[in-house]
């Protein structure tokens, strides 16, 4: 090109919940039975739509309308619907102005965080979903600032820490909130987010809250960010892809809470809604049928059924995994992931190589490079020898070590032989770094 495209110095994004699939295939070509477990959707790992949703659906679709533009800021009486359901938890006061639907909920990260200065920086997890780590690094070029969940604390923040980070860090316009978590899936207590939005009162900042997993809760109470956040101004990302389950809608909205409480912050949104409407509108038909499920008869005792689900398959990944020496499973109690915590001196130990082929081993060294995360030696093992794909910790920007799956598989048997596989391969690991330290004493 006459011109250089990207900018000197900029790294490739990395999104290494789906990075991991193209070694999965090399396995499924080979005839290796694989159990894919790096990504959250429900559809694909057999979930089935239940039949008054999709009538639902299907109905709307009839409508000519369905088919048009909607207003650039979404239907408006789906807005008002969503508004009335924020009201209804007694908090914050929103209307429909202050609602604006996004083509998923990725397509509104990234506009967040591209509206922004690139002189201020948004202090997010430890770790974090990539949309938002990956699109925070992409716009001041760094890495992010973050700060710590704690697998000790069951991945809960020290509010404390949080407080020294914004005062060191002037710079510091905002702070990210995940709740449920993905990858922990940990649900944050009222006390924790009330200490959050605290500091960002204090410190004359906003909060940004990813709520997608918010009717997914199975463990504890979901207590939403309009319930706690006061006067303080604030953005809440919501979305239908997980729970109605419709990933393939693409449909996600913000709604902003405290316009009026300043200036800038009002200006910001105002922003995000003008950018917005270079595009006309998000999708119409998934907009126009949210009203109709939310509110149907059936949808609660819907959601019910799959957070009984996963309750059920949380309590199974705990007790297999609770006598393997090393590794730790905490956090849990929303959205659909089980999270893996290993000591650092297990994810260090060298591949049991003695117990593998050939073939698997010569596998896991070409999948490795040169300076991959420690987690990543264990994630390929039980890749290459377990046909199991799962996501590595440090894929979502954290020196933690460990490995994310999925709850959604909908096959109670092969779910079972998953987490037997799953034992098996960790138990040979603990056990061959029980062996080195024996060799080394």
């Amino acid at each position: 090109m006459r011109l250089p495209l990207v900018p000197a110095g900029k790294k490739k994004a990395s999104y290494e919940i789906r990075g991991i699939v193209d070694k999965g295939y090399q396995l499924e070509a080979c005839g290796k039975n694989v159990f894919w477990e790096n990504i959250g959707d429900p559809v694909q790992k057999g979930m089935q739509v239940p039949q008054w949703m999709k009538e639902i659906v299907a109905a709307e679709a009839l409508s000519d309308a369905s088919y048009g533009y909607c207003e650039s800021k979404g239907v408006p009486k789906t807005r008002e619907f969503l508004a009335a359901r924020t009201n209804a938890f007694g908090g914050v006061r929103i209307t429909s102005d202050d609602i604006t639907f996004f083509n998923g909920l990725g397509d509104a990260i990234a506009r967040v965080y591209g509206m922004l200065s690139p002189d201020a920086r948004v202090l997010m997890p430890s770790p974090t979903y990539p949309a938002h780590s990956g699109a925070e690094s992409s716009r001041i070029g760094r890495a992010p600032l973050q700060y710590t969940l704690d697998p000790k604390r069951d991945w809960l923040p020290d509010p404390d820490e949080v407080r020294q980070l914004v005062t060191d860090n002037p710079d510091v316009c905002a702070i990210l909130l995940i709740n449920p978590d993905n990858p922990t899936g940990k649900v944050f207590p009222y006390s924790t987010l009330a200490a959050l939005v605290q500091i960002a009162r204090e410190f004359d900042l906003f909060i940004i809250c990813d709520e997608i997993y918010e009717n997914l809760v199975y463990e504890g109470e979901m207590v939403r960010l309009c319930e706690v956040i006061g006067d303080v101004p604030a953005i809440a990302m919501k979305g239908i892809s997980k729970e109605f389950p419709w990933p393939g809608s693409r449909c996600g909205w913000l709604e902003y809470y405290n316009r009026d409480k300043d200036p800038v912050f009002a200006d910001f949104c105002g922003r995000i809604d003008h950018g917005k409407m270079t595009e006309v509108c998000s999708t119409t038909l998934p907009q126009r049928v949210i009203p109709a499920i939310m509110s149907h008869p059936m949808y609660k005792t819907w959601q019910d059924d799959i957070k009984a689900e996963l309750s059920r398959k949380m309590s199974k990944v705990r007790a297999a995994f609770h006598e393997i020496e090393g590794f730790h499973v905490s956090g849990g109690g929303g959205a659909f992931y089980a999270t893996v915590h290993i000591d650092c001196e297990f994810a260090g130990s060298c591949v049991p190589y003695t117990a593998l082929t050939d073939g698997q081993l010569n596998l896991i060294r070409k999948w490795l490079q040169p300076g991959s995360a420690q987690d990543y030696k264990i994630v390929y093992f039980l890749l290459a020898v377990h046909g199991i794909c799962v996501v590595p910790l440090s894929g979502f920007s954290t020196p933690h070590c460990g490995f994310r799956f999925t709850l959604l598989e909908q096959d109670e048997a092969r779910f079972d032989e998953l987490l037997r596989e799953m034992k098996e391969g960790l138990g040979l690991w603990s056990k061959h770094r029980k062996l080195e330290e024996s060799v080394v004493a």
